[in-house]
């Protein structure tokens, strides 16, 4: 299992879900691991049947230079394997596991991330910022009764911590900010020292954090907060037990915490807090307890749902023909004034093209159809920046921008369609691959390549005069005399592409009949 594997993240457009179909969903976060089964209803919604949670505390694993250690890696692996049990008899096309801000952030975490892929059995997708808020959110608001208000949602995890606005289902704003309970602990109590000084340079931390965003959220404002984490549950649950707290959380409670935790003076007499939550609870409430006042919050209600329901929520709609991945590229294409049409006349070629390959370069309709379907929309986002090396620009956008829906292994993939689609074909970047993706990606390419070049007078043509012969390391363009005599520069665009892809080692050959 590769980072790169597309096999369960890219489903069937005409799947129709069976009653009772079991689903998984993991959440392997900075500071715990938690995976969700589900099963799906008549209705194509979902019934939870069983929850398994690991606090691995895997950011704490981090040294000085962001590598993780020994330790931390050998509990997660641990949690993992533990987690492959419960999943052997599930299809890897009903399970989506994400790695959050410890996998994204450690120097060493591409080795790590294969490792854990082979105990867990499963591809891993790494989650960007943005894109583990809208899964937030969506885990909080499939949670909660639907009340038509905007709300605001917080989740602080082990290293981000995560501020959602948004309606119904709809993330309207979001934002990842580098701190969580884990990274806050350490930065601050991690000796487990806890004093009313270190309680103040912490919320000090996070208030610098926060200050980019506090006016653009209290400028789009709310009419409800909501609180998703394991961070909040337990500030909300000391709340109680301390007799501050009735039926939300309220900045009320805060000074009565305060003098709680300094009475106490370090994490392993906080007695009314869980063994394991006690190394990390200073470093998260103070974060809490900031977000209130900066935000100017008065009442916070807890959720159940957080990024594990989002990301089950998620593949359900997936598995259902509502991908997530769809609407990001749409939004996109929107957002850069895409031209639409010459977009989808790449598209429809690519997918006529594939479809007369697909057999002998072992590719799949379903699955590599959506990754060429999505570079064809957004092939020419790079020139929005320039139209000379418009296909470097466009890689990088994709590569570096928030879409809804992908994960970053993804958006590396599709990013390297955008690069690969005209000029000289950079071969070289091919080789940071695992040989079977390297072989399906440069295959996906050379349709892209001839899609762009028959394509290129950006007016509708009929290409029903060419055939497509593929061999193992190689390709045949079989096309009638005819419309070679009437489409010259066609055939030029596609003389030069056999001057390109030799280079790169690979035969396209064009046989006039």
């Amino acid at each position: 299992m590769t980072p790169y594997q597309l096999t369960n993240q890219m489903s069937s457009n005409d799947y129709t879900p069976n009653t009772g179909q079991t689903l998984a969903a993991l959440d392997l976060g900075s500071n715990s691991f938690h995976m969700v089964i589900a099963e799906q209803d008549e209705l194509g919604g979902v019934q939870f049947i069983d929850r398994v949670k690991d606090m691995v505390r895997l950011n704490a694993g981090l040294d000085n230079d962001g590598n993780l250690s020994e330790e931390s890696q050998a509990r997660a692996l641990e949690c993992l394997e533990r987690f492959s049990q419960r999943l052997r008899h599930i299809p890897a096309s009903q399970v989506r596991a994400v790695g959050t801000n410890t996998f994204r952030a450690a120097h060493n975490g591409a080795a790590f991330l294969a490792r854990a892929e082979e105990v867990l059995g499963h591809h891993i997708s790494i989650i960007s910022g943005h894109e583990e808020a809208r899964l937030v959110y969506l885990g909080a608001a499939f949670s909660l009764e639907s009340s038509g208000k905007q709300r605001l949602v917080i989740d602080i995890g082990g290293g981000s911590t995560e501020l959602i606005v948004g309606k119904g289902h709809q993330a309207m704003a979001m934002s990842s900010l580098y701190m969580g309970c884990v990274s806050i602990s350490r930065r601050f109590f991690d000796d487990g020292k806890i004093s009313r000084k270190r309680i103040r340079r912490a919320r000090e931390a996070a208030f610098q954090e926060l200050e980019p965003v506090v006016q653009h959220y209290l400028r789009l404002g709310w009419e409800e907060v909501v609180g998703t984490s394991g961070t909040i549950r337990s500030v909300d649950d000391l709340a109680r037990a301390l007799g501050s707290r009735r039926d939300w959380l309220s900045v009320n409670s805060f000074d009565q915490i305060d003098k709680w935790l300094v009475d106490r003076g370090h994490a392993q007499n906080l007695e009314l807090i869980s063994d394991r939550r006690k190394p990390v609870f200073a470093g998260g409430y103070c974060i809490i307890s900031a977000i209130f006042q900066a935000l100017q919050l008065k009442r916070l209600d807890v959720a159940t749902g957080a990024l594990r329901e989002g990301v089950l929520y998620d593949l359900n709609g997936r598995l259902q023909n509502h991908d997530s991945r769809d609407q990001g590229v749409e939004a996109m294409a929107t957002r850069f004034g895409i031209d639409q049409a010459q977009a989808h006349r790449i598209q429809q070629t690519c997918l006529a093209l594939l479809e007369q390959v697909k057999k002998v370069w072992s590719l799949e309709q379903v699955i590599h159809g959506k990754l060429l379907g999505w570079a064809s929309k957004l092939h020419e986002v790079g020139i929005s920046i320039s139209f000379n090396q418009n296909h470097k620009h466009g890689a990088y956008i994709t590569e570096n921008s928030d879409i809804d829906g992908f994960s970053r292994q993804q958006q590396r993939l599709l990013g390297l369609l955008i690069r690969s689609h005209r000029q000289k074909f950079p071969i070289e970047l091919y080789d940071d691959f695992p040989s079977a993706t390297n072989i399906m990606m440069l295959r996906l390419s050379v349709l892209l390549r001839i899609s762009f070049a028959l394509n290129r007078s950006r007016v509708d043509a009929d290409l029903s005069s060419i055939n497509l012969l593929p061999e193992a390391e190689g390709l045949k363009l079989c096309i009638d005399k005819s419309w070679c005599d009437s489409h010259p520069l066609t055939l030029l665009d596609l003389q030069l592409e056999m001057e390109y892809l030799e280079q790169a080692g690979f035969d396209l050959t064009i046989k006039q009949i």
